[in-house]
């Protein structure tokens, strides 16, 4: 059973949702589709009104693409990238420089591979052979501390600047900086998710959550784990000795979360 959906869950302490995600099939061609996640910038008035500008103005632009196009991924991520910067400007203009912002994490499927669009901190998963990869790496102000090697990535949730993203849609031209990457349509899953998801359940969580869990229930089981479940984090004392600034610890519910996922047929 092939399974194309998406789920959102406001949590327990915003009183808005500012994500925005899209799970759809080409009316042309259903074996084409485009899968989205967006978080409207935390912190930041009407984060909701980007993130939604963004996924209508993308899944439109996906709609009237004929398919030839669609299936010549190089001319997809070429349109793609000019189209988003024209995006990010309508923005700036309409609403003024340091008003508002989305992430982006974006797939489009074709016949011959998936192309990943990534800005910001949402995060792209394939699951391959009984393994959860993230592919996508974060636009953030931790990363860094992960990728050369100081920090594992399950304890960069656990630094106050988690939430500073590098990368976004809107706020300034200079942030609008897009990440791409082809992979082969090998896998068995392609997920999506914003960080209210990933901050608050650890890759090695939800790679148990999918292999227990019947399809049709996995992305609901992994939306209401990271939002109603008590994860019971503890700061390691090793990055207490190592580094001496405040820390925060991740609690339930904290954040909107949501969720992409692409199941293909067995």
């Amino acid at each position: 059973m092939e399974i194309l959906e998406t789920k959102t869950d406001i949590g327990l302490i915003r009183s808005q949702n500012e994500d925005t995600v899209v799970a759809i099939k080409h009316p042309r061609n259903k074996n084409i589709k485009l899968l989205l996640a967006a978080d409207g910038m935390g912190g930041r008035e009407f984060g909701e009104i980007a993130s939604s500008y963004i996924a209508k103005s993308l899944t439109r632009w996906f709609y009237n693409k004929d398919i030839r196009t669609l299936n010549n991924t190089k001319r997809v991520e070429q349109l793609l990238k000019k189209y988003i910067k024209k995006l990010n400007t309508n923005l700036i203009r309409k609403y003024g420089e340091d008003t508002l912002g989305t992430t982006l994490t974006l797939g489009i499927i074709n016949k011959n591979n998936t192309l990943i669009i990534n800005i910001g901190d949402s995060r792209a998963y394939i699951y391959k052979k009984k393994k959860l990869l993230q592919i996508t790496e974060d636009d953030s102000d931790v990363w860094d501390y992960y990728k050369y090697g100081n920090v594992k990535k399950d304890y960069l949730r656990f630094f106050p600047n988690n939430s500073i993203i590098t990368a976004c849609i809107g706020i300034c031209s200079e942030l609008c900086k897009i990440t791409t990457l082809t992979i082969e349509n090998d896998y068995e899953m392609l997920l999506l998710f914003t960080d209210g998801v990933t901050d608050n359940i650890t890759d090695k969580k939800i790679n148990k959550i999918i292999k227990k869990t019947p399809k049709e229930y996995l992305l609901g089981d992994i939306i209401n784990e990271a939002v109603y479940v008590d994860q019971h984090f503890h700061i390691p004392l090793s990055l207490k000795i190592k580094y001496k600034n405040k820390y925060i610890l991740p609690f339930k519910g904290r954040d909107n979360a949501s969720g992409v996922i692409y199941i293909k047929e067995a």
